[in-house]
């Protein structure tokens, strides 16, 4: 695209990170490996899909992850899927300017449409419980065409209730030491209410029940995770 053309990677990074600094701010004091997590971890997709022409996000939230995507993507056709107006809009500021972006409010679980090639989502899904997941991992296996991928930087509980435990221990002091705002911490708590986490090696049984033969958690700090699922 012309617009791609005229921008370096690094100039379209900055202007992205000025459009959302605040909230991506924020979202370092709760994830203590933010660039492994959110850049390292999903550059892996480029040598396993050389090309993309159809992205979805499912929860985008403000766009995160789709911006780490189309640095890596600029020529694919991204849609953006979230319950909330509010995050979607922060999200339209991030890529204002951008063609090639479509916004949908909706509840990406009652269905996903097919015509992707890549399929993502970041500390969404594990707000649903194992059946809904269940469904979920269903509902993307049959959207992807062969050779498609999914790809997952989600929260996981440990299999172990002791280690699971010490995570989240060491995860409270390091958010009550990341300089974080109470109201911030307080609004963050009321969230964590409605985490429905499973282990990381349940949610690749999962995947492999869906139908995926190539599955794999590419990363893992603690709480966070992502896994790469292919569809053959």
């Amino acid at each position: 695209m012309d617009q791609r053309r005229d921008m370096n990677a690094k100039d379209i990074r900055d202007q992205f990170d000025l459009i959302a600094r605040q909230y991506d701010e924020d979202r370092k004091c709760f994830i203590p490996c933010f660039d492994d997590y959110y850049v390292r971890s999903v550059s892996l997709l480029k040598d396993i899909k050389r090309d993309a022409v159809n992205i979805t996000d499912l929860g985008a939230g403000t766009g995160l992850l789709t911006k780490e995507l189309y640095l890596l993507y600029p020529d694919a056709h991204f849609t953006l899927v979230d319950l909330s107006t509010d995050m979607l809009e922060v999200a339209k500021q991030r890529f204002s300017g951008l063609v090639n972006f479509d916004f949908r409010v909706e509840d990406y679980f009652n269905g996903i449409k097919k015509g992707s090639d890549i399929l993502c989502s970041a500390l969404s899904i594990h707000h649903l419980e194992d059946d809904e997941k269940q469904k979920l991992y269903q509902s993307i296996y049959e959207s992807l065409p062969l050779g498609g991928v999914f790809i997952n930087l989600d929260q996981f509980c440990s299999d172990s209730i002791i280690i699971d435990k010490a995570y989240n221990d060491w995860w409270m002091n390091y958010i009550d030491h990341s300089g974080i705002i109470p109201e911030a911490k307080a609004k963050w708590l009321e969230r964590k209410k409605l985490d429905r986490e499973n282990s990381v090696s349940s949610t690749l049984t999962m995947l492999k029940t869906a139908g995926f033969k190539h599955v794999e958690c590419v990363y893992e700090f603690m709480k966070f995770g992502t896994v790469i699922a292919i569809k053959e």
